[in-house]
């Protein structure tokens, strides 16, 4: 027996209700959950980018501001990242000491090499009419049983040497003492990373005011940029090095244009 359309229409009716019911309660329910799960990270960081761009109403966000912010944040770090590698070009030491940093430290090398030095600076100041008291060549940094990279003598060494020969050549009358007043007992790195180790040096000398003057003018400045300044001659290789503290005296009463000076500068190590 056939059965009337209308009937059969009728009958397909609840069948379509019943699974249109289904679906919306076991499928478009449950994934309307889901999208609002999903949504709930976004909203809190579109609020956050809000708080963080100060607008009021968290709903409208100006994009073509925000944009504007992006361009300046990007041209800000291109600035840094420039100035950063102009910095690291003026500490960066030469590559023979370099390569003396990287290499296995070997105490007898860097004695004989430090009493080359010793022998090379006191003709320097012989011939510059300086005068080199006992203090100076004492202490000289050497290794102790604390050192956790003895490596960094060499840097000392050399940061020594270039502020005792920039003095000689500025020719201040007498020089007293020299000191490396660091342990050297940080340990590097652990992740590899490159780091910048601070090494002090101090010196206390006396002489003439306009020839400290043209010492300590001396002392920031490359190779290069102390023969174009046309100051006293300076080490080839001599990195920049910066002022931390200086005090300055009058010797005495009887010589107004002669100063006493206790100086404090650094150098910087870029760690491998």
């Amino acid at each position: 027996m056939r059965l009337d359309p209308e009937i059969r229409r009728r009958s397909i009716l609840p069948l379509l209700a019943g699974a249109l019911a289904a679906l919306y309660l076991f499928g478009f329910v449950p994934l309307d959950h889901k999208a609002e799960l999903q949504d709930e990270p976004l909203e809190k960081a579109w609020r956050k980018l809000a708080g963080m761009l100060g607008p009021t109403n968290v709903t409208k966000l100006d994009f073509v501001s925000l944009t504007n912010q992006f361009k300046e944040t990007r041209a800000a770090l291109a600035t840094f990242e420039t100035a950063r590698q102009q910095a690291r070009a003026r500490v960066e030491l030469d590559e023979g000491l370099r390569d003396l940093l990287c290499a296995p430290f070997l105490l007898v090398d860097y004695e004989n090499a430090a009493g080359r030095q010793k022998g090379t600076l006191e003709r320097l100041a012989k011939q510059q009419g300086v005068v080199l008291e006992a203090p100076v060549f004492a202490s000289f940094p050497h290794q102790t049983s604390d050192m956790t990279e003895q490596a960094l003598l060499w840097a000392e060494l050399a940061f020594l040497d270039d502020l005792l020969t920039t003095a000689i050549n500025a020719k201040v009358a007498i020089i007293h003492s020299v000191a490396a007043p660091l342990p050297l007992t940080n340990a590097p790195p652990l992740n590899g990373a490159r780091s910048l180790a601070e090494l002090p040096v101090q010196i206390e000398l006396t002489g003439p005011i306009p020839n400290v003057a043209r010492f300590l003018q001396t002392l920031p400045l490359r190779a290069g940029e102390i023969k174009a300044a046309g100051l006293p001659e300076a080490p080839t290789n001599k990195p920049a090095m910066f002022i931390d503290r200086l005090v300055l005296r009058k010797q005495s009463p009887d010589k107004p244009d002669e100063v006493r000076l206790s100086l404090r500068a650094v150098g910087f190590v870029f760690r491998e």
